[in-house]
């Protein structure tokens, strides 16, 4: 899509506010710094039959090896050596002289969840030093857009001093696709890596309420495709002051 169709559909948007008027219109970039995240997810789900009673009985009874138990339960050993080493590897269960439930184990039995962590998988995201924080959206996108306007001077200059991992973790824990039983989250950050720095276009207009006559800022983030109230509040504090001798006056 041109830049100049998006600014003008946002601007019908705007001017069907009751008592709403555009002053201005204009367009700016912000920086946007984009970092190659790897993690491992974690998958959270209702521990199933089978398992259950597997914990239920290292926890009660004493068993060698899931030859023994399978006897007991009557199940194919394939089914339970091949549940039992998943066990193992999430430390659910450990080794002894007989299998027993770890701190872990007992813990997820008491609650009747299974947790495991998944295979390292690598995620982009978009840190924006203005906004000192990551951005959601696909900055792939944002890239195929015709022109990109002059970056704003409030932008210039700003680096990442610090990327806080809690963040991160927030953010990659909301882009999981989850469904009602089976969750996916993150606890912990494996490695990031800075590749690159884009400019992201945002589009702003300097409107007048007529009902309370107070000048207001609306901006349009294209990477987040919302209106950005952290940007609205930047041009409030640097410029508000001026807006109603630069556009009531004339």
């Amino acid at each position: 899509m041109e830049l100049l169709t998006l600014q003008r559909q946002l601007a019908d948007q705007l001017t069907q506010m009751d008592g709403a008027k555009i002053l201005h219109e204009m367009s700016f970039c912000i920086p946007v710094h984009s970092f190659k995240v790897t993690y491992n997810p974690v998958l959270k789900k209702p521990m199933d039959i089978l398992m259950k009673m597997m914990l239920i009985s290292f926890q009660t009874g004493v068993f060698k090896d899931g030859e023994a138990l399978a006897d007991v339960l009557l199940v194919e050993p394939l089914f339970i050596n091949d549940l039992l080493s998943k066990m193992k590897k999430t430390e659910l269960v450990e080794k002894e002289e007989t299998l027993r439930l770890t701190a872990k184990g007992e813990k997820q039995l008491a609650e009747g969840v299974y947790e495991e962590e998944l295979d390292a998988v690598s995620d982009i995201l978009q840190y924006s030093p203005l906004h000192k924080a990551f951005l959601p959206g696909d900055i792939e996108e944002v890239l195929e857009f015709d022109e990109f306007p002059e970056e704003l001077s409030y932008a210039a200059g700003l680096e990442v001093k610090e990327v806080v991992e809690d963040q991160m973790i927030e953010l990659l824990t909301d882009m999981q696709e989850d469904d009602d039983e089976v969750k996916t989250y993150v606890t912990s950050i494996l490695s990031s890596e800075e590749i690159q720095i884009n400019d992201v276009p945002c589009l702003a207009y300097i409107l007048h309420d007529t009902k309370t006559d107070t000048l207001f800022a609306r901006v349009y983030n294209t990477l987040t495709k919302q209106w950005d109230t952290d940007l609205e509040d930047v041009l409030h504090t640097n410029e508000r002051a001026n807006w109603k001798g630069q556009y009531l006056a004339k």
